[in-house]
């Protein structure tokens, strides 16, 4: 690890990126654990302040991948990565997901604990507030998408190396280029992806990186908080990435007809809550901001990948879906399968399932 170290690490004149080799035998010796916290901290540091060349990050994925638990292929699916820093303010994506997989759309969620630079809600704690058992084999997770067509894979358990990383990443406090890993990890290789980042710039280095990747249909958004969540208070750019090449595009939420102050900040408990309540069908003036949004960003990814005719037609279906409680109708079942099959591979005293109210 010293020699690649000292490759990108001494100074202006004498630095240089890698070659994808030399960047694959430097991942793997971090994978393997064959290096210290300090040669990893000092590694990701010294790629950080140089800038991470493209063959340097798809070396990165392609080593970090090959560590990864197996799981089959899910193509059709939706692959979502929230951001790795967890949500300050509500989660829009959770109840647009379930949204989404309420019409037969699978969608792949996954994350880890919540990192620095902010350290807010993760993922992994806003379902396990609901009841979603999360620990599940192989078999019963894949079983579960093809049913409910809806599941989340802990990213610290679907890739170990990544686990034993954790330390290092939290004490050096910045986004790296495991934080991009982390995002594009695609465990069942899903033919689309939404993926947010927190920099308009950020976008050029993903391009290249989902064309490689092997993606159809990847949109890059530059959302709430660097996630893939659209705000309706205002302007956002994305961009379109497909085998054929790329575009950019400025989506303007009042074209609609939606406009809304920005979202608060909020607590664990309190996302959770407005969850909750938004899913069960509640429409109330107090809710009205943040269920535009999950309308608004449900309309999105319905007109995006193809599964309605035009923009209108999609808040039309989210609006109606939120209604009939179909995302409420989902999250039960997958609190109530989640601990069926947990229950079945972890046989416990009593039944460990929970109601979502």
């Amino acid at each position: 690890m010293k020699r690649w170290i000292q490759a990108m690490g001494t100074g202006m004149l004498g630095s240089r990126d890698l070659s994808y080799e030399e960047a694959v035998e430097a991942a793997h010796e971090m994978a393997r654990g064959d290096s210290t916290d300090a040669q990893c901290a000092a590694f990701l540091m010294a790629l950080c302040m140089k800038g991470e060349a493209d063959e340097e990050l798809m070396a990165f994925i392609d080593v970090f991948r090959s560590y990864c638990l197996k799981y089959h292929t899910f193509a059709d699916s939706l692959n979502c990565a929230g951001p790795t820093e967890g949500r300050q303010y509500f989660p829009v994506t959770l109840p647009v997901s379930l949204l989404l997989a309420s019409v037969g759309f699978s969608q792949v969620l996954h994350g880890g604990d919540s990192l620095p630079p902010r350290q807010g809600t993760a993922m992994k704690e806003l379902l396990e507030s609901f009841g979603v058992a999360i620990d599940l084999s192989v078999k019963a997770w894949e079983t579960m998408l093809f049913h409910l067509h809806i599941g989340f894979l802990h990213t610290e358990q679907l890739c170990p190396p990544l686990g034993k990383l954790k330390q290092v990443r939290e004490q050096l406090g910045l986004r790296t280029v495991m934080n991009t890993v982390e995002k594009v990890i695609n465990p069942v290789r899903s033919m689309n992806m939404i993926i947010g980042v927190n920099q308009r710039k950020a976008m050029e280095s993903l391009i290249p990186i989902s064309i490689r990747s092997g993606f159809q249909n990847v949109y890059i958004v530059n959302g709430i908080e660097g996630s893939e969540d659209l705000p309706i208070y205002q302007n956002s750019t994305i961009r379109i990435v497909t085998p054929w090449g790329d575009e950019s595009r400025v989506v303007e939420p009042q074209k609609f007809g939606f406009l809304s102050e920005p979202l608060l900040p909020l607590s664990k408990d309190d996302q959770v809550a407005m969850v909750r309540r938004i899913i069960a069908g509640e429409d109330s003036e107090e809710l009205k901001r943040e269920r535009d949004h999950v309308i608004f960003n449900t309309g999105l990814r319905l007109t995006w990948f193809d599964k309605v005719g035009s923009y209108e037609e999609g808040f039309q279906l989210a609006e109606s879906l939120l209604q009939r409680k179909e995302a409420h109708k989902v999250m039960q079942r997958w609190v109530d399968q989640s601990h069926h099959f947990t229950l079945k591979d972890h046989p416990k005293i009593g039944d460990s399932s929970a109601k979502i109210g």
